[in-house]
């Protein structure tokens, strides 16, 4: 079975389709209009963390490089760069504006999905290293 980073659509790996339409998504919908009030309500903050977070974590997911904090830094700082590029040209838009606490909410989401990104990624390679020598054969 082939790995789901493996998979490609027209040539691209899916993974970098679904960053690339998930990242669209996230500027078309912080680029319209004030949302309808037949809407559910929930928390501007929330809504901020959880598209940065998954931003981040698409990117993680993307991306390789065996120089793991470079790639992160790179990942942060992209990141951030985004949100407060999105944060000032929402000012342009009728019915939006620019809030400092929607940038913070963005970068608490995108430092939270690369810590535990790289957490969780740290646990498996370990346990992997751990399992690869108690199964490998001993040199007689």
């Amino acid at each position: 079975m082939q790995p789901v980073t493996k998979f490609r659509l027209l040539g691209f790996r899916l993974a970098v389709i679904a960053l690339v339409a998930y990242w669209v998504a996230i500027f078309v919908g912080t680029h319209l209009p004030k949302m309808p009030q037949s809407l559910p309500s929930v928390n501007d903050k929330v809504m901020h963390f959880t598209a940065f977070f998954g931003l981040a974590m698409l990117l993680c997911y993307c991306t390789n490089s065996s120089r793991v904090w470079r790639r992160f830094s790179i990942i942060v700082a992209m990141c951030l760069v985004y949100a407060c590029v999105d944060e000032l040209s929402q000012a342009l838009v009728r019915g939006r504006h620019s809030d400092p606490m929607d940038f913070l909410a963005d970068a608490a989401g995108t430092l939270t999905a690369v810590f535990l990104y790289a957490a969780v990624r740290w646990a498996w390679l370990s346990h992997r290293e751990r399992s690869d020598s108690v199964h490998s054969p001993s040199a007689t």
